[in-house]
């Protein structure tokens, strides 16, 4: 049996495994080489499709062991979990952590929301196969931006 075998996805694994790929990203980032900066994007992105996919598998907790027969809205769900990488689409399903954001923005005059919808946006799995170089400097953006949304996504 691999380490690596596909399994469902439990939310405190993806939160995890965020926590991980984040600090991959920090480790790319602390050698300075802008050759590294794609790849800290890429991980930082990574961290944020586990934190949205946590809440995903928290808002239907069916996603964590699916049935068979899914009707055509929950096979869709089950894709953006399983298949799916496009933090856009994921984030869509999930009005409450916005809705959480704006609520928590209006107490501290922050722009966690506008982040966040930024990063989903911007953000796509093929950065990993971009011969276009990010710089350094946006790299370490990114990463930041990511790290600053860590904590408030983790407690949705």
């Amino acid at each position: 049996m691999s380490k690596f075998e596909r399994r469902q996805l439990h939310p405190r694994d993806a939160r995890v495994v965020a926590n991980w790929r984040l600090g991959d990203a920090e480790a790319l980032l602390r050698t300075h080489d802008a050759e590294r900066a794609n790849g800290a994007i890429y991980l930082g992105g990574i961290a944020v499709e586990c934190l949205l996919k946590a809440s995903l598998l928290e808002k239907y907790t069916w996603l964590q062991n699916p049935p068979a027969g899914l009707s055509t809205v929950n096979a869709k769900l089950w894709d953006l979990c399983y298949r799916f990488h496009e933090l856009d689409r994921i984030l869509a399903e999930l009005p409450e952590v916005m809705a959480r954001l704006a609520a928590r923005e209006q107490r501290r005059s922050s722009r966690l929301s506008q982040r966040l919808k930024s990063i989903c946006a911007r953000w796509t799995i093929s950065v990993r196969y971009s011969p276009r170089q990010a710089s350094w400097e946006e790299a370490w953006e990114f990463v930041e931006s990511v790290k600053e949304l860590k904590p408030w996504l983790s407690r949705m």
